[in-house]
C-alpha cells in the first residue's frame, strides 16, 4: 500500500525504506487511537450509549469512503475505517448480548464486567449524580469477596443508606446477583421492613375450579417477626401462628389457611427469588392441591 516509487539504486532504496516505516507508523497510530476511542465509549456506558454512536459513526464513515474507492488515499483511509467498525462492533455486541451471560455488561460496560478490578475506578472518574454513584460503589462492594464479606458489605451500605430509592436499588442489585446468599439477604431485608404488613401470596393463574386457587385471591398473612441472621421467620395466616425460614437454598413459609367446607389447613409455600423484585414458587396443601403463587417484595 505505497505510493513510493523507486529512483536511484543507492539512496532511492533509502527513501523508500523511511517512508514504508512512516506508513506502518501510520497503521498502528490510527488503529490504536480507534481502540482508545472504543475502550472510552466501554468505559462511559452507565451515561450513555456512545459505543453504539461510534460504531455508527465508523459504518456511515466506510460506506462514504467506499463510494470514493477509485482514489488511492481513500482506499487506504477505507481499510483504516473498517478497522474501527469491526472493533466498535465487537464491543458494541459484546455489551448488548454479554448481558445474557452478565447483566453488568450491559450496565457497565464490557472491560469492567470482564476485569471488576476497573470498578472503582469508572466509578470515580464518569460525572454522574452521587446516587447513582453509591449505587455503583455497592455493586463493586457485593461483586467480589466471599459470601460472608459480601453480605456484610451489603448489610452495611444498605443500613448507611436512608434514601428510599438507593435502599431499591441496593435489593434490585443483590436480588439480580445471582449469589445466593446476598439474595437471602435482600429478601430477608425486605420482610424485615415489612413486619405488620399484610402480604399477598397472588395466584399466578385464576382458575375457577380449583378451591385454592379461588382462596389466596383474598388470602393474605402476616410477617410478625424476623431473624436476620438465622433466617427464622414467624408468620400469622387466618389468625394462626406458624414458622418459616429464609435460606440460601430459598423460602419456605409454613400458612394456615381457612378454605370453604374443608376447614383450615397447613399449606406449604416453597418460593425463589426472581430479577423481577418478587418470589415465585408453589404453595401447596396436604390433600394435593397446589397453586403457582408470587410475593412481591414492593
Amino acid at each position: 500500500m505505497s505510493d513510493t516509487k523507486t529512483v536511484q539504486p543507492g539512496p532511492g532504496t533509502a527513501e523508500t525504506k523511511v517512508v514504508t516505516e512512516k506508513r506502518g507508523y501510520s497503521f498502528g497510530m490510527w488503529e490504536g487511537l480507534a481502540l482508545l476511542l472504543g475502550l472510552a465509549g466501554d468505559i462511559a456506558k452507565p451515561i450513555g450509549n456512545y459505543s453504539l454512536w461510534l460504531l455508527l459513526a465508523a459504518a456511515v464513515l466506510t460506506g462514504v469512503l467506499f463510494t470514493l474507492r477509485r482514489f488511492p488515499k481513500a482506499r487506504i483511509a477505507m481499510f483504516h475505517s473498517g478497522f474501527a467498525t469491526a472493533l466498535m462492533a465487537v464491543i458494541w455486541a459484546t455489551q448488548t448480548f454479554g448481558a445474557t451471560l452478565n447483566g453488568e455488561a450491559s450496565e457497565r460496560g464490557a472491560l469492567v464486567t470482564f476485569a471488576p478490578v476497573l470498578a472503582p475506578v469508572q466509578t470515580k472518574i464518569l460525572p454522574l449524580p452521587s446516587e447513582r454513584k453509591t449505587l455503583m460503589r455497592f455493586q463493586d462492594a457485593i461483586a467480589s469477596g466471599t459470601d460472608n464479606e459480601r453480605v456484610a458489605d451489603a448489610r452495611e451500605l444498605y443500613l448507611a443508606t436512608e434514601d428510599k430509592a438507593l435502599r431499591r436499588g441496593m435489593i434490585e442489585a443483590m436480588m439480580a446477583s445471582g449469589n445466593a446468599a446476598l439474595q437471602q439477604t435482600a429478601t430477608l431485608i425486605r420482610l424485615s421492613e415489612r413486619e405488620r404488613d399484610r402480604l399477598v401470596l397472588a395466584p399466578v393463574s385464576r382458575d375457577a375450579t380449583d378451591a385454592l386457587s379461588r382462596r389466596l385471591l383474598s388470602f393474605n398473612f402476616v410477617v410478625r417477626r424476623v431473624d436476620v441472621d438465622s433466617g427464622a421467620l414467624r408468620l400469622v395466616g387466618d389468625g394462626f401462628e406458624s414458622d418459616g425460614t429464609v435460606s440460601r437454598q430459598g423460602t419456605v413459609l409454613q400458612l394456615y389457611i381457612d378454605l370453604p367446607e374443608q376447614n383450615r389447613q397447613l399449606m406449604t409455600v416453597d418460593l425463589k427469588p426472581d430479577a423481577q423484585l418478587r418470589l415465585t414458587g408453589t404453595a401447596r396443601l396436604d390433600n394435593g392441591s397446589k397453586a403457582a403463587v408470587e410475593l412481591p417484595l414492593f
